[in-house]
């Protein structure tokens, strides 16, 4: 999957997802005053861009994937220090953790190696997964709490809220499954990189550069 196409997706569905949650609301008080049932999907697209542009510069994101994230990128340092083969002080540690520079490295191992591209692409496509099961399960558990306290009037309310409660829910315990996953696909390129002297040489010159 083609790099602009993830962002496009990471805009995109977030921005879709706000919609449908938001459906219920617009049905119940502006349905008679604009109708968008007839709109075309190009118009939907936009709306869906729209307001998944507002939620993506908000980055409110981050209060799922920071957490998840940490254990994505350990996992990624404690490899390749593996692969650096020398001990690395606590010291150290932060200045490769300082503007991500270990990931500097495991990039540019990457671009040495074909085999370890093509599984990237699947890292990548997990990616989606992983981003976008944050989204469900933040912006449902949001809007649970808006109708349950805002909108109580609204027609078949009770139903909106276990569904969006539980949807949350669901979505939440499958982006711990996506970290999972995430970890073990992300394992399947440092493996080879910690086996293999050519590439582990590479995260040796590049780690001695920048712990010197």
């Amino acid at each position: 999957m083609e790099q602009k196409t993830l962002k496009y997706l990471r805009v995109f569905i977030p921005g879709f997802v706000l919609l449908l949650g938001l459906y219920p609301i617009y049905n119940h008080y502006y349905s008679e005053v604009l109708d968008i049932k007839g709109l075309h999907v190009m118009y939907i697209s936009f709306i869906s861009l729209l307001l998944g542009a507002v939620y993506y510069q908000l980055n409110i994101q981050r209060l799922i994937t920071n957490p998840s994230h940490y254990f994505i990128t350990k996992n990624i340092l404690d490899k390749l220090i593996s692969a650096y083969g020398k001990e690395v002080t606590k010291e150290q540690r932060k200045t490769l953790l300082y503007k991500e520079a270990y990931m500097t490295t495991f990039y540019k191992v990457i671009d040495n190696d074909e085999s370890l591209k093509r599984k990237g692409e699947n890292v990548k496509f997990n990616g989606i997964f992983w981003t976008s099961t944050a989204d469900i399960a933040l912006i449902f558990f949001v809007l649970y709490f808006i109708y349950k306290c805002f909108f109580k009037d609204i027609e078949n309310v009770e139903s909106i809220i276990s569904f969006l409660l539980y949807t949350s829910i669901i979505a939440f315990v499958l982006h711990l499954i996506s970290v999972k996953k995430h970890i073990n696909l992300s394992n399947k390129q440092l493996d080879p990189i910690v086996n293999d002297k050519e590439l582990s040489s590479i995260v040796k010159k590049r780690f001695d550069d920048i712990l010197k």
